[in-house]
């Protein structure tokens, strides 16, 4: 058996030689880092803030941008209206960017019949950034709350959010922990799933690199508070202004961390087409972020740049490492002469590919249901090179399109 495998081995060594190759890009960010970081993290005894004893709340701006969301915008005012914290330290600011259905409608409703709610309309459509830009010039509450329509709030999510403010003063900026909500909702086919155990996994690696060293590398976007003498304005077309926000405040030698506590949520989308292309969206985001803030791994490196490069960087880089080393190694064989291995290994790559990418279509349920996991990690992987792609060819506006969920 040995001598057959043996045998066998050059005709194969192209896929064995791939596999080992997407093992060892993928193990170091997804395996080898957390673990790094569970190891670090169980070997010390990281201070956990009280704030329990506030009686003194600072005022709080809380911004949101908005585009034809009617279904959503009232339960999310309602969400914010219902917060535990005081009413009179609170202000809401949202931005609508010309919507076309009733959104605006029910804002000015709304705005009648409470002081705190304040709503602009854009004169024309300019992204999400530049809304949160000109809705923090409007006003002056020492916190800035950044948030998204369809996101909303557990009542003492927002004392989550800034309570860490007021208990330590390095810290700048807080990220808050999000949850899906309608699971019991979702059909067979839908990567809801698979969407929140990542999310949690995340959130998870999120918070002990706060507790760790305060540098939690990236806050959730639609749940995050920020000083307002650390929010600095956020470049036009810019896709992801939390993590942004993130880079700029660790650059500036102050704290990020991750609270679990301040828990806010999201409907599930069951339109897994749109799920990918918003990841593409966001993969586009974080080309950009990584265009502007590259140098910190050398000249912020410890622990700050380590920890940029081993849960995001080389995260984004893996798709791509994995093209190049594919291509490259085609071009060895081929300039060999081998060119029926080639097409072999080729071939078999690509009916392995099939299987993954789409087990509901392929294999039956018992066997698909296992590779369903497999299949979203390989999406998500897709999406981080397609975002590249995009990025490099596409000047972005920020301007955007609302991801059809459950309660829509």
């Amino acid at each position: 058996m040995i001598d057959e495998l043996i045998r066998l081995y050059p005709y194969y060594s192209f896929l064995i030689e791939c596999a080992v190759l997407s093992l060892v890009l993928l193990a170091l960010p997804y395996l080898f880092y957390p673990k790094l970081i569970d190891f670090i993290y169980s070997l010390s005894n990281p201070t956990k803030n009280d704030y329990e004893s506030i009686k003194s709340w600072p005022t709080v701006d809380i911004v949101f941008a908005a585009f034809n969301e009617e279904s959503v915008i009232r339960e999310k005012i309602n969400s914010i209206l219902e917060l535990d914290y005081p009413r009179e330290k609170l202000k809401i600011r949202v931005g609508s960017d010309c919507s076309t259905d009733s959104t605006d409608i029910i804002l000015a409703e709304l705005s009648k019949y409470n002081e705190s709610l304040e709503f602009v309309r854009m004169e024309n459509r300019t992204g999400k950034s530049n809304i949160i830009n000109q809705l923090v010039t409007i006003g002056d509450s020492r916190i800035i709350v950044g948030t998204d329509a369809n996101i909303f709030f557990k009542k003492d999510a927002l004392k989550e959010l800034v309570g860490p403010l007021l208990s330590d003063s390095k810290i700048d900026l807080v990220g808050g922990n999000l949850v899906y909500r309608g699971m019991e909702n979702i059909n067979k086919n839908s990567i809801s799933k698979d969407e929140e155990l990542y999310i949690n996994w995340e959130n998870k690696l999120k918070q002990k690199e706060g507790e760790l060293w305060g540098c939690t590398m990236g806050v959730e976007g639609g749940c995050y508070a920020i000083r307002r003498e650390a929010f600095i304005k956020i470049p036009n077309g810019t896709l992801m202004e939390d993590f942004f926000h993130t880079m700029n405040v660790l650059k500036s030698g102050k704290k990020v961390i991750h609270s679990s506590s301040a828990t806010c949520s999201e409907d599930v989308s069951n339109n897994s087409l749109m799920e990918f292309r918003r990841k593409i969206r966001i993969s586009q985001g974080n080309w950009q972020n990584l265009s502007r803030f590259f140098s910190m791994v050398f000249t912020h490196t410890v622990p700050i740049g380590m920890v940029f490069l081993g849960h995001k960087i080389l995260r984004w880089l893996a798709p791509v490492l994995f093209i190049i080393g594919l291509v490259v190694n085609v071009a060895f064989r081929l300039s060999a002469g081998n060119y029926t291995l080639v097409a072999i290994s080729l071939g078999e790559l690509l009916m392995i590919s099939t299987v993954v990418l789409y087990p509901t279509k392929i294999l039956p349920a018992v066997f698909s249901s296992r590779l369903k996991s497999l299949s979203y990690f390989a999406w998500m992987n897709i999406a981080l090179f397609l975002g590249l792609i995009r990025y490099l060819r596409t000047k972005e506006t920020g301007i955007w399109q609302p991801t059809t969920r459950n309660n829509k």
